[in-house]
């Protein structure tokens, strides 16, 4: 996942706040015993809405220990203990890698093939750690609906709706399976949604340096000459995404309030659909976020 899925933890009460980044922890530590450790670098805080979800909508209550672990030797952490639901986020984050590389290596030419090309047994291994926890039809489903975004990117598609729906398709597939009934389509609805949001985020967080890297954005093929102003996002562009973003989350609001009221889990699921998510598009639109990361970057550059 990409890092725009979270709270907005200033509105976490201190127990809340605990309790999501315990999620984390679980999640993190749980890729490290089903996948290897090297896995566990590629995680980010995304997974906790999945895992959350999941917990709230199979009726699991959160088990807690306080535990160390290798990024935080010193101190002692409240850390989600196993269960179906950490089993679970943990396959579907090997998945989606482990098709990543796989598309990489399909799609990549010349020396762009040789990073998949390396990653390769990665991904092997991953899906397999996948295939362990998910139905056996898992892969090949996943495959088809990554090879339809493919597509659409590969003919240079100009609609962001299209683009972004396809990628909400990948994450309600992900987010619904093995749930049935009522269940199954609140956890559908909440991957469609995210899946929509993430992509939106990401191709305009990243449009001046795919335009700048030639790489494919399906804003840059909407808008063409008028996606950016001064080398960065028009304004025309950060006023169509506001407008957008709001209407891509609305199914979020139906799908939230049909979540367990009692769950300790659920004020955290709210608080990231109601909050932290618009505080995410505020900051990609404001480009914050992408000043952010080319401060990074010239750091970076000068330490080198």
């Amino acid at each position: 996942m990409f890092g725009y899925v979270r709270p907005l933890t200033a509105e976490l009460k201190v127990g809340e706040y605990e309790k999501y980044r315990a999620v984390y922890c679980g999640v993190c530590r749980e890729i490290g015993r089903t996948s290897g450790q090297l896995s566990r670098f590629a995680l980010s805080y995304d997974t906790v809405l999945l895992c959350s979800v999941r917990m709230i909508l199979e009726n699991i209550t959160p088990e807690f220990d306080s535990l160390r672990c290798p990024a935080h030797p010193m101190t002692r952490r409240a850390v989600l203990l196993p269960n179906s639901a950490t089993r679970f986020t943990a396959a579907v984050f090997d998945a989606l890698v482990s098709s990543n590389i796989a598309d990489d290596l399909a799609d990549e030419r010349g020396l762009k093939k040789i990073k998949p090309l390396l990653l390769s047994p990665l991904a092997s291994h991953l899906g397999k750690c996948a295939g362990r926890e998910l139905p056996a039809s898992t892969d090949e489903k996943l495959r088809s609906l990554l090879s339809e975004l493919s597509r659409l990117e590969d003919e240079k598609c100009p609609s962001a709706d299209l683009t972004s729906d396809a990628f909400g398709d990948v994450l309600a597939f992900l987010f619904s399976l093995g749930l049935d009934g009522e269940k199954a389509d609140i956890a559908s609805s909440f991957g469609f949604a995210v899946g929509k949001f993430i992509y939106i985020c990401d191709a305009l967080d990243d449009l001046p340096d795919d335009i700048r890297r030639d790489r494919y954005n399906s804003l840059r093929y909407g808008w063409g000459e008028y996606a950016l102003d001064g080398g960065k996002v028009s304004p025309l562009v950060a006023d169509s995404i506001k407008t957008a973003l709001p209407v891509s989350l609305e199914p979020l609001s139906d799908a939230v309030e049909k979540l367990n009221p009692t769950h300790p889990l659920t004020p955290i699921v709210k608080n990231i659909v109601y909050l932290g998510l618009p505080c995410s598009a505020d900051r990609i639109i404001s480009g914050k976020a992408r000043d952010k990361k080319e401060k990074r970057r010239s750091t970076e550059a000068d330490n080198t």
